[in-house]
């Protein structure tokens, strides 16, 4: 029987456990994260770049027919990946960070670096509204996969700054939980 990961198990785990489990996730299937949030958390043990947050929130929605997501601001409250996950609000909505298109690895994440994630999910951060002149948000790419078979529950991820072509830096592990249902409609800056 294979282990059953949680999510603050996954927050905890050294980079060689999270580069294993990642490699051996299976992908999700939009259709069932369409919909829903995940609280976020950068991973600190595993963590190369310096990165603006440690937690944030994801959440999966459909544009015109086109899987997207966003990535929303959190609050920090200095708990790391316990304690709680408060999207900040402005003028009442909530403030959103990055969008990102949602596809299958083997499109978006090329070269010999990605061959061990092409069964995976990109998250494709070079898509509009993403401002154009924001070099550094639209390099993103996450990778995403299932640690526990159909388990919806745990997503393990592992982001990537497409800085030029043909030069790709990893940036982050991250884990997402907490799964609940988007609150209100669509985000209002989708694509």
């Amino acid at each position: 029987m294979s282990r059953l990961w949680t999510f603050e198990e996954l927050a905890q785990a050294d980079a060689e456990t999270l580069e294993q489990t990642l490699i051996a996730s299976t992908p999700p299937d939009f259709k069932v994260l369409e919909g829903y949030g995940y609280d976020g958390f950068n991973c600190a043990s595993a963590r190369m770049m310096p990165l603006p947050a440690r937690k944030f929130r994801k959440a999966f929605f459909r544009n015109a027919g086109i899987p997207y997501g966003l990535n929303q601001f959190v609050s920090s409250d200095d708990a790391n990946f316990r304690g709680e996950w408060r999207i900040r609000m402005k003028n009442d909505q909530s403030s959103e960070g990055a969008f990102f298109r949602v596809g299958a690895a083997s499109d978006h994440a090329s070269g010999a670096r990605f061959v061990s994630y092409r069964h995976l999910i990109s998250l494709d951060y070079n898509t509009a509204p993403n401002p154009r002149w924001n070099l550094i948000m639209r390099s993103i790419c996450d990778l995403i996969g299932l640690p526990n078979v159909g388990d919806y529950g745990v997503i393990l991820g592992k982001a990537y700054l497409r800085l030029f072509p043909g030069w790709t830096v990893f940036a982050t592990y991250f884990v997402l939980g907490h799964r609940a249902p988007m609150l209100g409609a669509e985000p209002s800056g989708s694509a």
